[in-house]
């Protein structure tokens, strides 16, 4: 799953392209040149054609990259050029955390023994390094390439050595669109994807937002957006806006006293990529492998089509839930989600239709602009209770069915609107949550038609028709069938265990 995904894709098309024009009009001369050819290779030629010796680049992390980083290094240091990474995608080094559990009251996997091992032997969190005020760029156009590199190039590549200079929309970044199928019109209506953007969200965030979180933080309506989301992700995970220097903005603002939990969000970035640079391959592997093993789960979505069917009303966001549909429709028409959508989703995905963790990762990774790999596999293992910090909010603020709890993220139901519009002529409050509830008569009224798999413009009927009832006895059934399948792969996994150390 380290293949960048579609909506990602759109991102940084556009993001690349801001760059170009950023650079053009802040610094003169050339913009941003763009390479086709071989990773090296490309590498290789840009500097020889400005005569550098040293190629600075930011860190990555995810393992794919970082083995693919490790041999340019060497291919490049094998013709006189260093390749220096530079640590501007996180605070701190993963690597060099450690974590001990003798001096922590919480337990192992949950974020504050990570915290407190950052901000006690992290390490002093640099200030970001100001834009220079001049610098030369250099348009490559004419330049000499060396664009047939030699021989023992293509032997070091295993492919063709020769690059060449291209166009951003001739480099292939943005997916390519069927004629009137422009999915991404809604994420470019959505985001200023722009450094521009960046900065301006975070201002607004921090001055508006920031003393309201504690507050606002679960509200995924349009209520109070300031304050119950501060939007940087996209940013971040594209490096329109160093961590640092958010960091240290809070800092200036006293963000740890002003919200503890959104210090904490900034943590709990961190913390993604601590587990996967302890386990590199969380993002396709459970980390807790025996909760593979769960029999509550449905067979393979990818060989089984009743499976396959079930994944696909979820995707849709058809799956009678309103919640539930309002966050995958938000999804798929922005390519992002509010924190709560998410972890509803990925709960109701998990624990309500049983399929497998790895199944919505997959999803949710070709789907949001915001996709990273650390931090999607963190979630959707904590989902799938694979995960250090396993969730167990099951009745609470994630049950779809649209109880108080649940509706406390959307008290009227203005997002269900929003994204819902078969819903949206229902009366503001708990039908728009609960429109098996509604009368015909009011049903009729609103215009509302419920029916089947939601053909012909009617919202679909419940995928789990118990779940939502009254005496809440649909929803107690299924935590039932999830915590048994959780304890019984827990009890067989201790017995292997045991059998093993005899």
């Amino acid at each position: 799953m380290s293949a960048i995904g579609e909506a990602s894709r759109v991102w940084l098309h556009h993001a690349l392209r801001s760059l170009d024009v950023d650079v053009r009009a802040t610094y003169g001369g050339g913009g941003v040149n763009f390479f086709a050819g071989a990773h090296g290779a490309s590498l290789l030629a840009a500097a020889n054609a400005i005569d550098a010796k040293i190629v600075f680049c930011t860190a990555r992390h995810e393992p794919a990259h970082v083995a693919r980083d490790a041999a340019t290094a060497a291919f490049l240091e094998a013709r006189g050029i260093a390749l220096v990474t530079l640590p501007g995608h996180l605070l701190w080094d993963p690597r060099a955390l450690k974590i001990d559990m003798r001096r922590e009251k919480y337990f192992f996997g949950t974020l504050m023994p990570f915290v407190h091992a950052a901000e006690t032997s992290g390490g002093k969190v640099a200030a970001p390094t100001p834009a220079p005020s001049a610098a030369p760029c250099v348009d490559l156009e004419g330049a000499d390439l060396g664009a047939d590199l030699g021989a023992d190039l293509g032997a070091d590549l295993g492919a063709d050595a020769s690059v060449r200079l291209t166009s951003l929309d001739d480099l292939g970044v943005s997916p390519r669109f069927p004629p009137g199928r422009d999915w991404s019109s809604g994420i470019r209506d959505e985001w200023d994807i722009s450094e521009r953007g960046a900065n301006e969200v975070w201002a607004s965030f921090t001055r508006r937002g920031l003393p309201e979180y504690e507050a606002e933080h679960g509200r995924a309506d349009a209520v109070a957006p300031a304050a119950s989301t501060s939007r940087m992700s996209p940013y971040l995970r594209f490096g329109q806006i160093s961590p640092r220097a958010m960091y240290h903005d809070l800092k200036r603002a006293d963000g740890k006293r002003v919200s503890r939990l959104f210090w904490h969000r900034v943590h709990r970035r961190e913390f993604a990529y601590w587990q996967l640079a302890n386990w590199p391959d969380m993002g396709t592997k459970s980390i807790r492998r025996h909760y593979d093993r769960r029999a509550d789960w449905i067979p393979d979505p990818t060989r089984d089509a009743a499976s396959a069917e079930i994944l696909r009303r979820w995707r849709e966001g058809r799956t009678g839930f309103p919640a539930v549909d309002a966050g995958m429709r938000r999804l798929w028409t922005t390519g992002w989600m509010h924190q709560t959508e998410r972890m509803l989703c990925a709960t109701f995905l998990c624990d309500y239709l049983n399929v497998h963790w790895v199944h919505g990762a997959r999803w949710f990774h070709d789907t949001l602009v915001d996709a990273d790999l650390a931090i999607n596999a963190m979630m959707w293992q904590n989902a799938g209770k694979s995960g250090l910090d396993q969730w167990d909010v099951f009745s609470g603020s994630l049950a779809p069915d649209g109880s108080k709890p649940c509706r406390a993220h959307d008290p009227l139901g203005d997002a269900i609107a929003t994204r819902v519009p078969e819903l949206a002529g229902l009366p503001r409050g708990h039908l728009r949550h609960r429109p098996w509830e509604a009368s015909d008569a009011v049903l009729e009224t609103s215009g509302v038609v419920i029916r089947g798999a939601g053909e012909d413009g009617a919202y679909p009927e419940r995928m789990l028709p118990g779940v939502g009832d009254v005496d809440g006895a649909g929803r107690e059934d299924a935590r039932a069938r999830m915590i048994s399948g959780v304890n019984d792969a827990r009890r067989a996994e201790l017995a292997r265990a045991a059998a093993a150390a005899k």
